[in-house]
């Protein structure tokens, strides 16, 4: 029987590394031309866990974390935006999927607030919302029908 890891990592481990450079090249160069990029650490979004797995016989490549730090870099960019960016993101791999679910319910646990009850409130807000405009539309349909027709 395999062992954990091996079971996540059958592939070489040269063949790996060079996937996950392959695969975080790729994740980082979309991730970074999003339109809601130069904002996510404004919002509150300053870790990224995304799973990457390879077809067949090649199995899990593992989970990439990103995560900002409000720290100076030295990037260049090649098409600098109208805001300046500080800070980084920084990243690592997480060899097997129970470690990025460790990682994001610790994450979550360290928030300052709880994102279950803001999730909820909002819920609750577009359901206010829906019911507000659902009753706007019924009483204008029912303010139209009251309107005489005019004949001419």
């Amino acid at each position: 029987m395999k062992s954990g890891k091996n079971f996540y990592l059958p592939m070489e481990p040269r063949q790996r590394d060079e996937l996950r450079i392959a695969m975080e090249t790729q994740f980082r160069y979309k991730f970074y031309n999003s339109t809601e990029f130069p904002f996510l650490h404004s919002i509150g979004v300053n870790h990224i866990i995304q799973g990457f797995e390879a077809p067949d016989e090649l199995g899990y490549i593992g989970a990439l974390h990103l995560w900002w730090a409000p720290d100076e870099s030295d990037i260049v960019y090649d098409k600098p935006r109208k805001f300046k960016v500080i800070g980084t993101w920084h990243g690592e791999w997480l060899d097997r999927p129970e470690e990025a679910v460790e990682l994001a319910i610790q994450i979550q646990a360290n928030r300052p607030y709880n994102e279950d009850k803001l999730i909820e409130v909002a819920i609750r807000h577009a359901k206010k919302m829906a019911n507000l405009s659902v009753k706007k539309m019924v009483k204008d349909a029912l303010e139209k029908e009251d309107e005489p027709d005019l004949l001419n």
